[in-house]
């Protein structure tokens, strides 16, 4: 019995990502010259599939709750006990921001970019890992416990201000799609996707629902490059060591491959439409910015889609300093970048 549920979960958790893979991929979203021009502030076609997805998201949660799919709590933060209760949070989150404009990638859109041949992925892929490796072995002891209680009983923006989630979540749907139609307005729809950037992020929305429905979890994928640490660490303690302990969870891992194949089999079912990349990412930059990708993501404890897409359209305070730091991070490194 044992077995066999872990191979359900398993297999559940490789469709609900391979769902998203294929999202992800026909929204063009994983493409390194869109990242990178987001963060440059010279193409918002990352920006509009992410005010779609963070707004079908937040319908697709309440959905699955009203179902009775999942309680799926709102993120609490994640902090270094340095001078905040988000301190992890922000730190994390702008390693994360300053790796995507060194990439052109996120932990989630990495995987579309190996499966459709993106030239640096296997690099970046290659600094993922080492940072996955890293933080598993060294990072996770700087992550200390929140002290502060009302940040954990209360982790949401109308909690914090005593308001009604319902109101709330009006209100941040509304917000979204205000600030959709308005780039929708002034920014054409990007050339080269297989589909435009709102109908992605509907789709990101809907594989948000279905990871509830076969996981109970939300979306996230950053959790996989650690838990490749911590079979890294556990193997070298097993062949080397000889010490024998209970094998890590793979659960986050079988998501990601499951994006990774969803991604590829669509690659292989449809004609999807060449990115126009007019920015190389070396060798050195893609390496180093898929570390900062997983180490911030880990210290932030999300990435992209974890924070941005899962934990905002839940109101998630540290969720949105995240994506902020993020933002911010990746802005402002673009913009040193563009110097030299």
């Amino acid at each position: 019995m044992g077995i066999l549920r872990f191979l359900t979960r398993t297999l559940n958790s490789v469709a609900a990502g391979a769902i998203f893979g294929v999202a992800l991929t026909a929204a063009g979203v994983y493409s390194p010259s869109v990242i990178i021009g987001q963060m440059q502030l010279s193409d918002f076609h990352m920006l509009k599939a992410f005010l779609a997805a963070s707004a079908s998201s937040a319908l697709a949660i309440i959905l699955a709750q009203r179902l009775g799919l999942t309680a799926c709590k709102p993120r609490t933060p994640n902090t270094l006990n340095l001078f905040s209760s988000y301190d992890g949070n922000i730190l994390g989150g702008a390693l994360l921001g300053v790796g995507m404009a060194l990439s052109g990638a996120c932990p989630g859109t990495l995987l579309p970019q190996i499966a459709t041949g993106v030239r640096s992925g296997p690099f970046v892929l290659l600094g993922g890992l080492l940072g996955g490796i890293l933080f598993s072995g060294y990072g996770k002891r700087f992550v200390r416990t929140v002290r502060d209680k009302e940040a954990i009983s209360k982790p949401t923006v109308y909690q914090k201000i005593g308001g009604k989630r319902k109101t709330a979540m009006a209100v941040y749907e509304v917000l979204c799609l205000s600030c959709l139609g308005a780039m929708r307005n002034v920014y054409p729809e990007k050339v080269g996707v297989l589909i435009s950037a709102a109908i992605g992020g509907l789709w990101i929305g809907f594989s948000q629902f279905m990871s509830l429905l076969l996981t109970g979890s939300t979306l996230g994928v950053s959790t996989a490059y650690e838990q490749i640490g911590d079979l890294f660490w556990w193997a070298e303690q097993l062949l080397l060591g000889g010490k024998t302990g209970p094998m890590p969870s793979i659960r986050g891992t079988a998501f990601a491959i499951g994006t990774l194949f969803g991604a590829l089999i669509l690659s292989v079912v449809v004609q999807i439409p060449s990115p126009n990349e007019n920015i190389e990412v070396g060798f050195a930059r893609a390496v180093i910015g898929g570390i900062l990708l997983v180490v911030g993501a880990r210290f932030a404890g999300g990435c992209t889609s974890g924070h941005g897409i899962s934990g905002m359209s839940q109101l998630s305070v540290s969720s949105i300093l995240t994506s902020a730091a993020m933002f911010g991070g990746g802005i402002v490194s673009s913009a040193v970048l563009r110097l030299f």
